[in-house]
């Protein structure tokens, strides 16, 4: 049998969470294929590939990295996925929008949302969608979807997939604190945010084992420098799951290091409410937004055993319903 060969708009280097989504979609796709092989091409939609990031869509010339770069025709793939949010329209898609036309793979849109529901959708990005297998992570892309007349599945992001092996949390001594700085141009949160955050591990240190997770070395530089626990810190997103695998709980201000809690079947608290994270954790019971103040009282009053017991459940039930939809798809189009 010959491979599948799939093309996946996704980065390398720039977000561990754009990785663990493709991560989870790749997982997916090892469970509906066990026996064959998927040839997995990127399409680099990282700010680095582009004149003007998230302004205009001309890429940099003569790039040198190992991904596809758009040209006159679509190469030789038999499915695109884009994977994840924000930029799955808008213009570091548009040079994969604009010769879509000259290919006749499906597309398959997961895991996507998206902060407000007036989508700046082109044409090219319409004619997309219309044909398009959807699935959502979050309620504000659905409804923006539906606006337009397209209509969209609504399932957890597929980094809930994950994880290579699952570490189920049954005590609650070791804490795992992702934080943010506020000092970058792309991915910060604000000061008042990130003082708080550290106010919050000051109270918890006394209590619990306590280590502090970057996604960045932005962040690494900063808090390996300034606060007395361990910093975690690596170039390589799949490294992640093992920092993570001794914690019994995350805390979060990022919404992918809670995704990729849950996956190791881990609870998490995500202390950030921004309306994109907000609408992606409302489909995950097992995510629980709180304020930095609120952590320790909440901590105080939780029994993980049965919140993990129940959660191992509900991620075998979120998989196999992304499983279906996907083989329903893919027989649609016959590759399955």
């Amino acid at each position: 049998m010959r491979p599948l060969n799939i093309l996946c708009s996704s980065t390398r280097q720039w977000n561990p969470g754009d990785e663990w989504i493709a991560l989870g979609i790749r997982r997916l796709f090892r469970t509906l294929y066990p026996e064959r092989v998927v040839n997995w091409v990127l399409y680099d939609r990282g700010p680095d590939c582009f004149l003007e990031p998230w302004v205009a869509s001309a890429r940099r010339p003569h790039l040198l990295g190992n991904s596809y770069q758009p040209a006159e025709e679509m190469p030789a793939v038999d499915l695109m996925v884009i994977a994840g949010t924000p930029e799955w329209i808008g213009p570091h898609l548009e040079p994969l929008a604009r010769i879509r036309h000259t290919s006749a793979a499906p597309v398959f849109y997961l895991g996507i949302d998206y902060p407000s529901t007036e989508l700046p959708c082109s044409p090219d990005d319409v004619r997309m969608l219309s044909k398009a297998l959807i699935v959502t992570r979050g309620g504000i892309a659905r409804q923006a979807l539906q606006a337009l007349g397209i209509q969209a599945h609504i399932l957890p992001c597929p980094a809930l997939f994950a994880a290579p092996c699952e570490y189920p949390a049954r005590g609650l001594k070791s804490i795992g604190i992702v934080l943010q700085n506020d000092r970058v141009a792309n991915q910060a949160v604000s000061a008042q945010l990130k003082a708080r955050m550290l106010d919050m591990l000051r109270v918890l240190q006394p209590r619990f084992s306590v280590k502090i997770i970057c996604n960045y070395i932005d962040e690494y530089l900063e808090f390996s420098s300034s606060v007395d626990c361990p910093v975690c810190y690596s170039y390589d997103s799949g490294d992640y799951f093992r920092l993570l695998s001794d914690c019994d709980m995350v805390i979060s201000t990022r919404l992918h290091s809670a995704l990729i809690a849950n996956s190791l079947l881990k609870p998490a608290i995500i202390t950030n409410t921004e309306p994109r994270v907000r609408s992606a954790v409302e489909v995950c019971p097992y995510i629980f937004v709180r304020e930095p103040e609120d952590v320790a009282g909440f901590l105080q009053r939780f029994e993980p055993d049965p919140v993990t017991r129940s959660l191992f459940n509900w991620k075998r039930n979120q998989e196999a319903q992304y499983l279906d939809i996907l083989r329903g798809a893919l027989q649609e189009h016959g590759l399955y």
